[in-house]
């Protein structure tokens, strides 16, 4: 594999990463919004944050497999979210 596939294929990773961030941060502040948060919703909102920010530092480092599995695990799971509903 060459150096700009490699490049291409980590930036292509952090950009998921980074969108699917934004989305759960959203959902953060819409349920501390809420006359009454979840607190076990806020919770786990938040160790998914957590997640999220590992996976971006390893594939910052190159780490290959994180790369990979983002691209195809969150990847689909943005795919999903913008494809339009079925009837």
């Amino acid at each position: 594999m060459n150096y700009f596939t490699k490049d291409a294929e980590m930036s292509s990773a952090r950009e998921i990463l980074f969108h699917c961030r934004g989305k759960l941060s959203n959902e953060i502040l819409r349920e501390k919004a809420k006359s009454q948060p979840d607190a076990q919703r806020l919770a786990d909102l938040e160790l998914v944050i957590d997640q999220l920010r590992d996976d971006i530092d390893a594939v910052t480092a190159g780490n290959r497999a994180v790369t990979t599995r983002v691209r195809l695990l969150y990847g689909m799971l943005i795919k999903a979210a913008y494809a339009p509903a079925s009837h």
